[in-house]
């Protein structure tokens, strides 16, 4: 299924899923997350890979993390500000920006750690982000759904999402159902099928996708 995908990340899990669209016959542009903390240059960076694309069908941000935990009393401003509040704005001005580009049947999805649901010892400024996006992929899907544009959170296991790191400090619930949180290739094929005409008549909803780990409704 080839879709015409923009994908805002600069991680590991972004690197590798930009290589599973790609290989199932996608095609896919990858901007930087702090290319776009700034709205006009989102805007330019964003245009210009639309313009490359030919269009816009989906549309991933991947959440990023900081590389190692840090305990909640000692987060100063600078490190919340990094970790809590620069994703949020790099996620506002992304769907801003996309906007103009965005047609019936065009998917916005968020790929966020599950550990934000449940709390995440050492990645307090993380889950907050998450949370925030969350509440923005659902406006979204509110002002926008008339239009044909739907959106959802795919939510995806701490070690695939913040590194193996994240599941050593206490990040993860339990042991998968699944005998494992899935990988890229998991991911890629189901962003694949949220951005089909079958799932069009779902939005603003969160899908856990982390091998049978958080359960939760």
């Amino acid at each position: 299924m080839g879709l015409q995908t923009l994908l805002c990340g600069d991680g590991p899990l972004a690197s590798d899923l930009a290589d599973r669209l790609t290989e199932t016959g996608s095609d896919v542009s990858v901007v930087e997350p702090s290319g776009l903390l700034d709205r006009a240059e989102a805007a330019a960076r964003v245009d210009a890979a639309v313009a490359g694309l030919g269009g816009l069908d989906l549309l991933v941000h991947v959440l990023s993390a900081p590389p190692t935990p840090t305990d909640l009393v000692d987060l100063d401003t600078d490190d919340w500000a990094a970790a809590a509040e620069a994703p949020m704005a790099v996620g506002l001005h992304l769907l801003q920006v996309a906007r103009p580009h965005l047609a019936n049947g065009s998917r916005v999805v968020h790929v966020l750690p599950t550990s934000a649901m449940g709390g995440a010892p050492g990645f307090a400024a993380t889950a907050t982000a998450a949370e925030g996006l969350r509440a923005l992929n659902k406006s979204a899907a509110r002002q926008w759904g008339p239009a044909g544009i739907t959106t959802a959170v795919v939510a995806v296991a701490p070690e695939l999402a913040l590194g193996l790191l994240a599941a050593t400090e206490g990040a993860a619930l339990a042991d998968a159902a699944l005998g494992g949180p899935g990988g890229a290739g998991q991911l890629a094929d189901l962003l694949e099928v949220l951005a089909s005409p079958g799932a069009a008549f779902t939005t603003g909803s969160t899908i856990v996708a982390d091998g049978g780990t958080w359960m939760a409704p």
